[in-house]
């Protein structure tokens, strides 16, 4: 085969070797970026290679037959690159959708038609008539008649070309710095042959049927090199780029060494309105001097810092990281080497900020001594508090062992639920006093629980409870020797009152009898105040309780100190409830309280004990005047009044262990004349035995029989000294 030299055969070959390399190098050095962009310009450059190396041979070609041969591996060239231009530069923009299975067929659907046609028919007749060799320019050029497929074709790839023309230059424009360089340069890269193609059919440059389109990807291969290498095509990607400015939620800001605003984000200029791309750092921060100082370098040379900004009135907490720009392959926080620019990120920590500035006033304000403690055993914050509340700073309890300042007698304690708080990882309570700097122990509450799971330390919460502790045993004290004293008094005078009735006349009769009521109504009010305070202080557990028996046998007890009284009771086989052991001292008052406070010389009492939804209710009705209204205020608002101190005491005392029962209790008006005391109780298990709350009631019957008596046997007698 004889060859022809041509002027266009080296720009050929050098294009066809570069094309070549790009390809293995990005093949080669970049598999680990994969994806649709990397795929598409393996494939252009696949494509301009084999295109300029097939037309190189065709142009040197002096044979009409190994022209046309080496032209169909040129239409070989141009279907790829028909295929791979319009993909790269779709991958690159980020339109991933055309990479779905349909649409890519769609794309690849003529470039394919004119490679298995060209390869099965030939180029002649497919896309030329008469082709023939003809001299021009001394040496030998194809000349030939285009055929309306190749008109189609060459339509089909301009129309296709100046829409990825479009795109690209769209790109350029609405981008900065160095991603519109790169747009910018691969739109140079893919018009520039696109015109020389154009111009040399129309026969401005060369001859007329020399294709230059080829011919310049000799020069278009060091424009691709440039984006590749330079502006690093593949480690800076456009859509990378774009997804992160738009889905990031923190603000960013890019200066150029100059300090002129290159590129910013939406939640950066919602944080600085003044933030444009064009403008100065010095004027787009003038509210923000650090930020300018961090820019410029001015300021001290730190990779992060705080600041407070002021938005709309009120204040953002900003966190702000600089990162300088050095070299086109290298970003640093140094702040002492700005290089060619600075990445200003702007993590907004308000609501952070808000949170833990909230719960450190809470601590800190805190009327308890709160601490954190390691699994050391060693202290490793306190909270202000314990100076207030113990005299010590709390520099000098952090780091000391957390039983330090613990009473000898109640270490021991204090250690074994520190330790238990780690192993069992439940909350431990522990009563101890702990010794104020003043030399006096102080008495606390203290719970020890784990800061949360898994973490290797504890909170420690102490509530000083010395001076409420005083306070409870001085009342415990003044109400033991009030009652005493007062019981014993009023017996006294009791006594001396029976005397006196051997003494007096009748017209003192009168005088004695009212003596004798308030003795009965002082001894009843010193045995109310017993069982109140028995219900505020004990520790009774909640039992079952058999409520027939126990209402009965109540019943029967009223009917004997009260003859004068009628009594009806009415209960079921067994009544089974849940609730506190001094429910009887309850039931009691309400049963003494409907014959005592009766003016009828005949009080009548109906007593019912019935099943109510999952428990049973206690109805004890009557027909005296009724519970003053003043003296309801006890269910109502669940106070008493500053005028009716003692008349209520009794219904406290109902309410209060009624309710420590998780039950309730109703006061209804009768409709003719009286009231109706309704208790409600719950059920007890079904597991839980009526036997044993029979044992349960009968026990607590025995141990309060004496007081019970005589407090039966007091309003008895008052009573009977009224109807006399």
């Amino acid at each position: 085969m004889v060859w022809q030299p041509t002027p266009y055969t080296a720009p050929l070959l050098v294009a066809a070797l570069a094309s070549f390399f790009f390809a293995a190098y990005v093949a080669t050095n970049r598999r680990r970026a994969g994806g649709p962009l990397l795929r598409g310009f393996v494939g252009v450059a696949l494509g301009s290679g084999i295109w300029s190396l097939a037309y190189a041979a065709q142009l040197s070609a002096t044979g009409l037959d190994a022209t046309l041969l080496w032209n169909r591996f040129v239409w070989i060239g141009v279907g790829v690159l028909a295929v791979a231009w319009p993909a790269f530069v779709l991958a690159y923009v980020g339109w991933t959708a055309w990479f779905r299975p349909r649409r890519f067929a769609l794309l690849c659907l003529v470039p394919t038609t004119v490679i298995c046609g060209t390869l099965l028919y030939g180029p002649d007749p497919l896309l030329y008539r008469a082709p023939s060799l003809a001299a021009a320019g001394g040496f030998l050029v194809m000349e030939y008649v285009p055929t309306p497929a190749l008109l189609a074709f060459v339509a089909y790839s301009y129309a296709v070309n100046l829409v990825t023309f479009a795109v690209l230059g769209h790109a350029a424009l609405a981008r900065d710095g160095v991603f519109r360089r790169q747009a910018a340069l691969l739109l140079v890269a893919g018009a520039a042959p696109t015109i020389a193609g154009v111009v040399g059919v129309w026969g401005a440059v060369g001859p007329r049927f020399v294709d230059f389109t080829p011919v310049t990807f000799a020069a278009t291969s060091g424009v691709i090199g440039w984006v590749v290498f330079r502006h690093r095509l593949f480690d800076l990607s456009p859509v990378a780029r774009d997804a992160v400015f738009t889905n990031i939620a923190d603000g960013v800001v890019v200066a150029d060494s100059t300090g002129r605003i290159v590129d910013v984000n939406e939640p950066a200029r919602r944080l600085f309105p003044a933030v444009a791309v064009g403008r100065d750092v010095s004027e787009a921060f003038a509210c923000a001097p650090s930020v300018v100082e961090a820019v410029t370098g001015d300021g001290p040379s730190e990779a992060e810092f705080r600041m407070t900004h002021e938005d709309g009135g009120s204040h953002r907490f900003l966190i702000v990281s600089v990162y300088a720009i050095v070299g086109a392959d290298r970003v640093t926080t140094a702040q002492d080497d700005i290089g060619d620019g600075t990445v200003l990120l702007f993590r907004d920590v308000t609501e952070q900020e808000t949170l833990e500035r909230r719960y450190r006033s809470l601590i800190e304000k805190s009327p308890n001594v709160i601490a954190v403690c390691g699994a050391d055993g060693l202290v490793r914050y306190v909270s202000p508090s314990i100076e207030r509340l113990l005299g010590h700073a709390p520099a000098g309890i952090e780091g000391r062992p957390v039983v330090d300042l613990v009473h000898p007698d109640d270490r021991l304690d204090s250690q074994r639920a520190f330790e238990l708080a780690f192993e069992t990882d439940e909350t431990q309570s522990v009563d101890h006093r702990i010794a104020h700097v003043d030399g006096n122990w102080r008495r606390f509450e203290t719970t020890v629980e784990r800061l949360f799971d898994g973490a290797e330390e504890v909170v420690i919460t102490a509530t000083d409870v010395t001076e409420s502790r005083r306070y409870e045993q001085r009342l415990q004290v003044l109400n033991r020797v009030l009652r005493h004293d007062l019981k014993n008094d009023t017996n006294v005078i009791g006594g001396y009152a029976g005397l006196l009735r051997d003494h007096v006349d009748e017209t003192g009769d009168e005088y004695l009898d009212t003596i004798d009521r308030k003795v009965g109504t002082l001894t009843h009010l010193s045995d109310q105040a017993r069982e109140i305070d028995v219900a505020l202080h004990s520790d009774a557990d909640q039992a079952t309780i058999d409520l027939s028996e126990l209402v009965e046998r109540l019943c029967a007890s009223l009917d004997s100190s009260f003859p004068h009284a009628t009594v009806t009771v009415s209960t079921p086989a067994l009544a089974v409830v849940s609730a506190d052991e001094l429910l009887e001292s309850a039931v009691r008052n309400v049963l003494e309280n409907a014959v005592v406070h009766n003016d009828r010389e005949r009080p009548v009492v109906e007593v019912t004990v019935t099943a109510d939804d999952d428990g049973y209710r206690i109805e004890v009705a009557d027909d005296g005047p009724g519970i003053p209204p003043v003296e309801r205020t006890v269910f109502t608002e669940a106070r008493e009044t500053a005028l009716e101190h003692a008349s209520g005491l009794g219904l406290w005392l109902v309410h209060w262990i009624v309710t420590e029962s998780g039950g309730e209790v109703d006061i209804d008006t009768r409709e003719q004349r009286g009231t109706v005391v309704a208790m409600w109780l719950p059920a007890a298990d079904a597991d839980d035995g009526s036997d044993a709350g029979k044992g349960v009631a009968r026990a607590g019957n025995a141990s309060e029989s004496d007081d019970a008596g005589a407090s039966v046997e007091a309003e008895r007698r008052t009573a009977t000294d009224r109807r006399e």
